[in-house]
């Protein structure tokens, strides 16, 4: 059999993975649009991308260690160690490439994470501050907790 399964299978996950860093993208791009009623149907997009990545991701667990056993090595190595142990140095560059393809996407995907955890803390704290002028922000008490403050009527100019 040799490697041949387990290439096939991280080509997918590189795939998977790329979906994935897209699917981010596009939630960034919502984002910075402020159209919070597309974020539901990212979401769902997004979590579709989740589960596809994570049955991948289990198969290639799966041929990985089928693939250590044939070689002698422990039940669970690193991608480097499987390409390391190699004998073929065809099946070594190919493992060693996807590896660093596959890291390199992982940390894309960590940038757009923390980039669109960003964007949303800007967003609730505008969102806060905005609710703080019309009088409904929450105030903090000595223990940092949160109170709601007294409800009061309030006019608002539609013309403004």
């Amino acid at each position: 059999m040799g490697l041949n399964a387990l290439v096939v299978c991280l080509f997918e996950e590189s795939e998977a993975l790329e979906h994935l860093a897209f699917k981010l993208e596009q939630e960034q791009l919502v984002l910075l649009a402020g159209q919070p009623r597309l974020l539901a149907r990212n979401n769902a997009e997004f979590e579709e991308a989740v589960h596809s990545l994570d049955a991948i991701s289990r198969r290639r667990e799966q041929l990985v260690t089928e693939a250590a056993l044939d070689m002698g090595l422990g039940p669970a190595p690193t991608l480097g160690a499987l390409a390391d142990a190699t004998q073929d140095d065809d099946e070594r560059r190919v493992l060693e490439e996807r590896r660093q393809a596959m890291l390199g996407l992982v940390g894309q995907i960590n940038d757009l994470c923390a980039r669109n955890r960003e964007i949303l803390a800007r967003n609730l704290a505008a969102t806060t501050d905005a609710l703080s002028l019309l009088g409904d922000g929450p105030s903090y008490t000595a223990m940092a907790t949160t109170t709601a403050g007294p409800s009061r009527p309030r006019m608002l100019d539609a013309k403004a």
